[in-house]
């Protein structure tokens, strides 16, 4: 029985990135504590990268998916009222950021950890970048931190 189950996790283990790494620009649903979203290079069929909010502990997980010259940058966005009341997406921080050639902190990708109060409702921007060219703007849904 012990053994069924953990060749069913080693299973989804291996194949959920894989799922998420063929899904051409894709992002998540938010009813299960995080929301993701992936850039794709138009004419790819494999995602070039992807990013991930974690809305327990404000981490956000980039992880860069070919090497091809492109790396993977995640940001989280508030949505907050201007001084006339108006709602619009603010970049929280720096981005979080990974390609294939930088060593990591979470088992292939990077996870930066950050602080926002409870609540603010925030979606995560995740785009490819090479030299200082920004490309393939993708966006999660909103979720609450």
């Amino acid at each position: 029985m012990f053994r069924r189950l953990l060749k069913a996790a080693l299973t989804l283990l291996v194949a959920i990135p894989l799922v998420v790494a063929v899904t051409p620009n894709s992002a998540s649903a938010s009813g299960n504590g995080y929301v993701w979203a992936c850039w794709i290079e138009p004419g790819e069929i494999i995602n070039g990268g992807c990013g991930t909010f974690y809305q327990n502990g404000e981490i956000v997980l980039a992880r860069d998916n070919r090497a091809d010259g492109w790396g993977t940058r995640a940001q989280i966005q508030k949505l907050l009222p201007d001084s006339s009341g108006v709602l619009h997406w603010v970049n929280h921080s720096s981005a979080c950021f990974d390609d294939t050639s930088t060593g990591n902190t979470a088992n292939g990708g990077m996870s930066c950890n950050y602080s926002i109060n409870e609540g603010v409702k925030v979606r995560l921007h995740v785009w490819a970048s090479n030299s200082g060219v920004y490309k393939w703007h993708v966006y999660s849904p909103s979720i609450e931190a």
